[in-house]
């Protein structure tokens, strides 16, 4: 295997006829996500102790692996948020009795405001689920535009002026593949946004990051404003001819590296008292990632470690990466008698993706990235005339109700090597600095005004300098160190603080410069942060690429080297809590 594929191969299709910008998009993508992998091998040696190495996580471009059927293992879990069935389906049933399962539908469509606002309900939930005996709370999430839909499948529901549906667009896709594509072609993502959502509407200016003052940020490698994943077409949970719509995931939980890192996690076992934890929810506390009562992460984590434990097989996740959505189960809708022969089937279409493997390997089952429910043109019923489990179809979330999503695992045996064998994750004896984001300071400040990483996520592209030059104006938001850290990314670069600031909660702004030298070997530069000399120096991958004198636009703005302001650093505070 020479790279990672594009989800679904899905680049094949938005890149058909541009073979220029398909090739600069695919080798951006494989090496995103060669670093997701790097560094979800790595662990958090930082701040955590039995989190490093994940050694029977293996990263399928140095380790040869074919997926096939023998080898290869889906892993499958409802759409619907579990933890809104987990956490209210008791407090529901108080309030609504025998309208608490259509109550559980209407909040995971409109969300918890909206629904606390709605019906006068305080949405509380334990502020540690891992400790049963701290009895602290706090608002039910995750934050943003659609937060709590955080299964991997996020949707937007299009109603009629008499607040029938008229349509359910349901969406798998990783913000990170959408961050790259616009770096690559923002004229291809407009155009696909137009196509996706079936609405003209839907502008270029309409997709940009703007800051404070609202003007458009501009990327200093492309020369061109900044995405926005939480644009007007891509936010909450309704859609309209005027805004709104699900075209990719916004749910913070719902990235691409997460799920990366969560399947290195998993092939670690965890042992108490001399056994193997296997239970899915004792299993992710113990080993600290992902979110307990989900659907997803404790069963990809549960799935995972079984493999690694009862089959003793090395894991990685299968190519081509992604969260996939599956075919409905048709079974559960009934037809009204004024359908007049049209079926379920008839009104489902995959607006992105396929129901099929495209690709030379093997993977499992269905590879959707994106799909609808709408009545078809020319039809004289409603879609909610159309009964889900016996009732007519009012919220989206019923749907979701009948289908699952899936990543798949393809395994290799461990040979004579031993699974690991960890106690649960615990705290160091010593905390090391570690590298958070580092990204131009305008775009880090616009982002943080914009909420993304608490309502969304920030920019997946690596930052870029070219050689022979100095970039001023870069931020570097680090944790556990201090004004005298240093600065190591390899031979032919050096760093200069330019300005620093504590910002509480052992978290860190460091404003600084990056030189690099003429002749320095060109390609991507992880980075290690040390306090002391002796300090053992753990990199982060994927932060910086070195390209050659000349490849970047000369765009002759003031870098920005502004401290945070106490706003700003609140936002920081909630990202790196």
């Amino acid at each position: 295997m020479k790279k990672f594929d594009t989800p679904a191969y899905q680049a094949e299709k938005d890149f058909k006829d541009q073979s220029d910008l398909k090739n600069q998009i695919e080798n951006a993508w494989s090496n995103y996500v060669q670093y997701c992998t790097i560094n979800s091998q790595m662990g958090n040696p930082w701040s955590s102790s039995y989190d490093h190495p994940r050694s029977w996580y293996y990263n399928p471009l140095v380790t040869p692996a074919t997926p096939t059927k023998d080898n290869t293992v889906p892993i499958q879990w409802g759409a619907f948020p579990n933890r809104i069935n987990h956490y209210f389906t008791n407090l529901f049933v108080q309030h609504f009795q025998k309208e608490a399962q259509d109550k559980l539908h209407e909040f995971a469509d409109i969300g918890p405001g909206a629904f606390s606002k709605k019906y006068g309900i305080t949405l509380v939930v334990p502020k540690n689920p891992c400790d049963p005996k701290n009895t602290d709370t706090k608002p039910f999430g995750p934050s943003g535009p659609r937060g709590w839909q955080d299964e991997y499948c996020e949707w937007a529901v299009t109603r009629d002026a008499n607040g029938d549906i008229t349509a359910v667009d349901f969406t798998h896709e990783n913000p990170e593949y959408w961050f790259h594509m616009w770096k690559v072609s923002p004229d291809t993502v407009v155009s696909l946004y137009q196509e996706i959502l079936n609405n003209p509407n839907v502008r270029m200016e309409d997709l940009f990051l703007l800051d404070e003052q609202g003007n458009p940020v501009i990327v200093r490698e492309t020369g061109k404003p900044a995405y926005n994943p939480i644009n007007k077409w891509n936010s909450g949970p309704s859609a309209s001819e005027s805004g709104g719509g699900a075209v990719h995931l916004t749910s913070p939980p719902n990235s691409l590296g997460a799920e990366i890192y969560l399947g290195a996690a998993a092939t670690i076992l965890r042992v108490v008292d001399k056994k193997v934890i296997t239970d899915a929810n004792t299993l992710i506390c113990a080993a600290q990632y992902g979110q307990i009562y989900r659907n997803s992460d404790p069963r990809i984590g549960q799935n995972v470690n079984s493999l690694v434990y009862n089959k003793k097989l090395k894991i990685s996740l299968t190519n081509p990466i992604a969260l996939y959505g599956q075919l409905p189960d048709f079974t559960q809708f009934t037809m009204p008698a004024s359908a007049e022969g049209y079926t379920i089937k008839d009104c489902y279409k995959i607006i992105r993706g396929t129901d099929t493997n495209p690709g030379a390997t093997f993977y499992p089952f269905n590879m959707i990235l994106h799909s609808r429910f709408e009545v078809p043109a020319g039809a004289k019923f409603k879609l909610s005339e159309i009964l889900v489990k016996g009732l007519p179809l009012k919220w989206g979330s019923q749907i979701a109700d009948v289908f699952k999503v899936q990543l798949a695992g393809t395994g290799i045996p461990g040979g004579a090597d031993k699974p690991q064998e960890y106690p649960p994750v615990g705290d160091p004896e010593v905390t090391l600095p570690s590298v958070q984001y580092l990204l131009d300071n305008h775009l880090l400040q616009a982002s943080l005004y914009n909420k993304l990483n608490t309502f969304s996520n920030l920019t997946s592209c690596i930052t870029q300098i070219e050689a022979g030059t100095t970039t001023k104006g870069i931020a570097v938001l680090a944790s556990d160190a201090n004004e005298k850290t240093g600065f190591d990314f390899g031979k032919g670069l050096s760093v200069s603080v330019t300005d620093y600031q504590d910002l509480g909660n052992d978290n860190q702004l460091f404003i600084v410069d990056i030189t690099a030298d003429a002749n320095v070997a060109l390609g991507e530069k992880p980075l290690a942060l040390y306090n002391t000399a002796s300090d053992a120096r753990y990199t982060l991958s994927g932060v910086l690429e070195v390209v050659a004198a000349g490849s970047l636009p000369d765009l002759g703005i003031l870098p920005n080297q502004k401290l945070l302001s106490d706003q700003q650093i609140k936002q920081v505070q909630k990202i790196l809590k």
